[in-house]
């Protein structure tokens, strides 16, 4: 078994307490260079990180030093000490000569013998009673027959011997799940808005890349979890279209996620956890065909686009069947999730075989855009019934959200093609329309349709 180390990071005592932005802030830059980081109860101005297994990143020493390049970083000047215990590890951030100071592993009594007791948390009463009795430093208290001190003290002088005896039983943090990339920061005092959140989720999700780096796997869903004072933890899942270890993306779909939904209440922690891992994939490009876009580059292009517009700004449409041109598909938005469609779309040409091939390479197939509603339009019919003029009333031609912009208010046509008589739905309303579509000299495509029952013109739509 792995034997536990842990950091202790504290800031200089001239320095200000540090407000909750400010203390999440800092969390995030030191999850740069561990994993778990969380405040120190009580002290407004240290953390705790939790270092074991680490030795890969350059040993107790190595990390120690990246914990105080983080925070340096970050605008602040911190010690740090690493060791066994938690209170070894603090009694090192007290040495003014070094800036970094690990206590090696089975020598926290040794390097405790000689600090002041004024580091054991005790309580008042018994403080002032050792100082009575001349115990100055750990070792002091250390050097007592432990059953005496229990006799004389009660449990809280065993627990005070056991502490300067460096036989510290406290850990902060909670049992980390065996092979599992997952990164974690808590709150003190706990947090009430989601802004401090985003301080940490880039830390979180660059401590995760870091440790999936190291397998040489990327992430395909990650499960962050908001801790959340007196009620249930709020899960939330962040899946990118592809497996990606793009961090730009990730943190996206994070703030998306914690956007997504008001907080339950006071956030007293948050944790992000790899729940499906993918193979880092390179692909062998076809020199002869287009190759896909690469998903994350999608990604990244489409984000202001759904910052924008929302999850709507990328939609699929959806076939329904129906005969009417309103009812036979609907647009379905697809969000982030359509972007894996996306890069998995093959040209026109692909689509298609035959010997004909080349003649839909770089070609789009025409799009009816629909109207929200079908204009009511007038329209004059020639001898034989076809649609000859289409007038449209001016104060339409302006639609909502731009519509179809420079439409002219009378439309000349050259060209009709139909009838398209449709029926149906005699279970509901009933339909009957007879639909053509229409060209004017400028190129311009529109459909429209005459109503059976009354005899009216509509324009549906137009063509791209």
């Amino acid at each position: 078994m792995t034997p536990r180390r842990i950091a202790c990071i504290r800031l200089p005592d001239p320095a200000p307490a540090l407000e909750p932005g400010a203390r999440a802030a800092l969390s995030g830059a030191l999850l740069a260079a561990a994993p778990r980081v969380i405040p120190v109860r009580g002290h407004p101005r240290a953390f705790w990180a939790d270092v074991t297994g680490m030795e890969g990143h350059g040993g107790d020493a190595g990390v120690g030093r990246a914990l105080a390049a983080a925070a340096e970083r970050a605008g602040w000047t911190a010690r740090v000490g690493v060791a066994g215990c938690c209170i070894a590890a603090a009694a090192a951030t007290r040495e003014r000569a070094v800036p970094v100071r690990v206590v090696p592993a089975g020598r926290e009594a040794a390097y405790l013998r000689r600090r002041s007791l004024a580091l054991i948390p005790i309580p008042a009463d018994l403080r002032h009673s050792l100082e009575l009795l001349g115990m100055r430093t750990c070792g002091d208290l250390a050097a007592l027959v432990p059953a005496e001190v229990e006799l004389r003290f009660g449990n809280e002088g065993l627990r005070a011997w056991r502490l300067a005896h460096g036989d510290d039983t406290r850990w902060p943090f909670r049992p980390a799940a065996p092979g599992i990339a997952a990164a974690e920061a808590d709150f003190e005092p706990a947090i009430e808005t989601s802004e401090p959140l985003r301080f940490v989720l880039g830390g979180l999700i660059g401590s995760v890349l870091g440790q999936l780096e190291g397998r040489q796997r990327i992430p395909a869903r990650l499960r962050l979890v908001l801790r959340v004072e007196d009620a249930a933890d709020d899960v939330r899942e962040v899946r990118p279209a592809r497996p990606t270890a793009d961090a730009r993306v990730l943190a996206d779909l994070c703030r998306r996620a914690v956007d997504a939904e008001p907080l339950a209440g006071r956030v007293r922690g948050v944790s992000l956890v790899a729940e499906e891992e993918g193979t880092a994939r390179a692909d062998q490009l076809d020199a002869f065909a287009a190759p896909a876009p690469d998903p994350g580059a999608l990604h990244s292009a489409l984000l202001p686009v759904f910052a924008r517009w929302g999850e709507g700004a990328l939609s699929t449409a959806v076939h329904n069947g129906a005969h009417l041109p309103g009812e036979h598909a609907d647009w379905a938005p697809k969000g982030s999730d359509g972007i894996a469609a996306v890069a998995d779309a093959r040209p026109s040409g692909e689509e298609r075989s035959g010997e004909d091939n080349h003649v839909f390479r770089n070609t789009l197939p025409l799009c009816l855009r629909r109207l929200p509603e079908p204009l009511a339009v007038e329209v004059r019919v020639d001898a034989e019934g076809r649609p000859a003029q289409v007038d449209i009333p001016s104060h339409q031609n302006a639609l909502p959200g731009g519509g179809i912009g420079g439409f002219p208010p009378r439309l000349w046509k050259t060209r009709a093609e139909g009838p398209e008589r449709i029926s149906g739905a005699w279970w509901a309303r009933g339909t009957a329309r007879e639909y053509w579509r229409v060209e004017s000299p400028e190129g311009w495509l529109g459909l429209v349709y005459r109503d059976g029952p009354t005899g009216r013109w509509y324009l549906e739509g137009w063509y791209d």
